[in-house]
């Protein structure tokens, strides 16, 4: 149904653009950077998904780095909460639901806080955070990133598109340039929030797993996506798992699934090893980032656990579709190995295991001496 209805919502909004357009403020044509030191508090939009959030964190750390006093609030969705709803970082946290009502709420309550800036973190043409951008702080400045068609209603953008191959991270700090910011020399790591109750239950968890030795090897395995065209076949996991066994006997192997996909986590245990274990039941996302901080390495599909074991310094095995500029932006930061295309544009079904067992090893041989 939804794939019904998108087309829809789509010609809706370019409906509504066209009416309204005349209400909207174009940009200016000559801009000059933000003094920071003028500004108190910046509103950020980003309803978008976990991944999305998590690679805009060196952003908001960036930005207090050079101007701590300034106050970020952010506009997430009821997706991407969960890895921000606890964030100091954070002044105000805002929700954007796909409701008039709320919608309408939201706007209000954004209007309330009379920020100083707006920034449209949103890489690509979206009328709704167009027309939020202009009315949540009306007359302040604008600042873009993606924007093509509706560039010209924006005070400031990066459009990361335009022949660009850098990381996705690196190019969405180029906004900060518009705070007269060299985005260059900002740290692209950037932790999310992991509550101090969170950690130690993890240390917890991971203390049951290994005993008391720290040395033990632990891999975790992700095999839950967003979409089925990411969720590698089973009949692959298990013979993969099963050679990491072999490699090093001794080493853990944590299985990581959404809660909805627990019971298939269970059977894929059952046809492996019962060694290997399952996170806890019900966790939370950042409480499963808690874990993932504790792995050497991790196994995933292209989905926010990559970002989240990223931001962490954790290794990651990553299986993407070859789609070039969506690969290109979304890799695994900061690993020269690490990442398993396939051959095919739109899924990794054709991946195969020795693939991703040849740069599992080849990552673990170039990030632990021990494992030569």
């Amino acid at each position: 149904m939804k794939n019904y209805l998108k087309p829809l919502e789509h010609k809706f909004k370019a409906l509504f653009f066209a009416a309204f357009r005349s209400l909207l403020r174009k940009g200016q044509e000559d801009f000059t950077p933000l003094d920071g030191n003028k500004i108190k508090k910046v509103l950020f939009l980003r309803p978008e998904k976990i991944g999305d959030m998590v690679i805009s964190l060196p952003v908001f750390d960036g930005l207090r780095r050079h101007f701590p006093h300034i106050k970020i609030s952010i506009l997430g969705s009821p997706t991407n909460k969960a890895i921000i709803k606890d964030d100091p970082r954070f002044d105000r946290i805002y929700i954007y639901r796909k409701n008039p009502l709320r919608v309408i709420s939201v706007l209000m309550a954004m209007r309330r806080g009379k920020y100083d800036c707006v920034v449209d973190m949103i890489g690509n043409d979206s009328v709704t955070a167009l027309f939020l951008s202009q009315m949540c702080a009306q007359g302040r400045p604008r600042i873009g990133v993606g924007k093509v068609k509706y560039r010209d209603y924006y005070d400031f953008n990066y459009d990361h598109r335009l022949g660009n191959t850098g990381h996705i991270i690196e190019n969405t700090l180029r906004l900060l340039e518009a705070f007269d910011i060299d985005s260059t020399k900002i740290n692209c790591y950037a932790e999310p929030y992991i509550k101090a109750e969170s950690d130690t239950k993890a240390a917890d968890f991971i203390e049951s797993v290994t005993g008391s030795d720290n040395s033990v090897f632990k891999v975790g395995y992700n095999l839950s996506a967003g979409s089925p065209t990411r969720i590698w076949a089973e009949e692959k996991a298990i013979e993969l798992l099963k050679r990491i066994l072999e490699y090093d006997p001794t080493c853990k192997i944590i299985l990581f699934s959404t809660p909805a996909e627990r019971k298939r986590a269970e059977q894929l245990r059952e046809k492996v090893d019962p060694r290997l274990t399952l996170v806890p039941d019900n966790l939370n996302l950042t409480e499963a980032a808690a874990i993932i901080r504790r792995l050497d390495v991790i196994i995933s599909p292209d989905t926010s656990i990559v970002h989240i074991a990223r931001s962490l310094k954790v290794h990651v095995v990553g299986l993407y579709s070859r789609y070039m500029k969506n690969f290109l932006l979304w890799r695994p930061y900061g690993q020269e190995t690490g990442a398993v295309v396939s051959g095919c544009d739109d899924n990794i079904f054709d991946i195969t295991v020795d693939q991703v067992y040849d740069t599992f090893v080849q990552v673990v041989r170039n990030h632990n001496p021990v494992k030569k």
